[in-house]
């Protein structure tokens, strides 16, 4: 009896050990089995608004290549390991933007020429048509002399030309590559040699007044009384010689000088006009105009052989209108 209950035992304590090792197999494939994957949630359509979509994010893995990296650190080979590769040099290209600096560079180039090269310097100025006036004289206003022709004015030389010497009617001045330099001028020509308040002026045919310079045969001295009229002046005018007698003024000189007689001079009276100092005692005048001048001298050959018949010593013979002369006596 004792026998069956020991076996009885022995088998319930079987029994309840083998529970036990299913209970701890239970727990253990509880613990290993793999949690349960929820449905992802579906893409959201492209131009869908940003409160529409998930707010789970994909991710992308891209690829880039690092050129300057793999050149100089190298690349990995298929063994994993690094494999050096050697620098490689940059090819030149020749594009545009160096056709651009060869354009820059040759007109820096031809800049420098033209300012330092010792062809392109200034060493001699010509001048042209001068007569009374030197060649150093009009070039001694000209500062740009030893430098680059590229930097004269032009204007500026003419300008100080006609200032400095009012004498010279037109100026024009070339200047030609590499360092030619030619000043053309025109002098003006006088005609008349004016006589007023102790100043003398000469006096060309178009009635322009400059200062005497040098010496010119064959002038006509008029002695003035009296301030000529006044001709008609430009305004826009700044340089160079000014009008000081009428053209008609300056032409009635000229046509009445050759009838001057020898050894009297030409006079200008403001009220009579053109006249000059007879030498036998008397004045004579033919007025402001050379019209009718060979009309007025036959009408004062007439008067003067007249008073001269009559006995009369006049001091003024005018002439100036040819049918109303008349004379003053002494």
């Amino acid at each position: 009896m004792n026998r069956e209950r020991d076996n009885k035992s022995r088998a319930e304590e079987i029994r309840r050990r083998r529970e036990e090792e299913q209970k701890r197999r239970s727990v253990v494939t509880t613990q290993r089995k793999r949690p349960e994957h929820k449905p992802a949630a579906p893409a959201a359509a492209i131009g869908t608004p940003r409160t529409a979509r998930s707010r789970f994010s994909s991710r992308y893995d891209i690829a880039m290549s690092s050129p300057n990296y793999s050149s100089r650190a190298g690349s990995m080979n298929r063994a994993g390991g690094w494999q050096i590769q050697a620098p490689s040099i940059p090819r030149p290209s020749f594009g545009p933007r160096w056709i651009s600096f060869l354009v820059l560079l040759a007109c820096a180039a031809g800049l420098y020429a033209l300012l330092a090269a010792d062809i392109f310097l200034v060493r001699q100025v010509q001048v042209q048509g001068n007569g009374r006036i030197s060649s150093q004289e009009i070039t001694g206003l000209i500062a740009g002399i030893g430098g680059p022709s590229a930097l004269l004015n032009p204007l500026q030389i003419e300008y100080n030309v006609l200032t400095a010497y009012p004498d010279i009617e037109t100026v024009s001045i070339s200047v030609d590559l590499p360092a030619q330099v030619t000043i053309t001028v025109v002098e003006r020509q006088p005609v008349i040699a004016w006589q007023q308040n102790n100043q003398l002026v000469w006096v060309d045919a178009k009635g322009f007044a400059f200062p005497p310079r040098g010496i010119v045969d064959g002038l006509v001295n008029v002695s003035a009384e009296g301030v000529p009229p006044a001709p008609t002046l430009d305004v826009t005018q700044t340089i160079g010689a000014r009008p000081f007698l009428t053209k008609e003024l300056a032409q009635s000189i000229s046509t009445l000088a050759p009838y001057v007689p020898q050894g009297a001079t030409l006079i200008y009276d403001p009220t009579y006009g053109l006249g000059w100092s007879d030498p036998r005692g008397w004045q004579a005048f033919f007025g402001q105009t050379n019209g009718q001048v060979t009309l007025k001298l036959q009408v004062y050959q007439s008067m003067v052989e007249t008073l001269n018949k009559r006995g009369i010593r006049p001091s003024l013979i005018s002439v100036e209108y040819p049918d109303a002369p008349f004379y003053r006596e002494k």
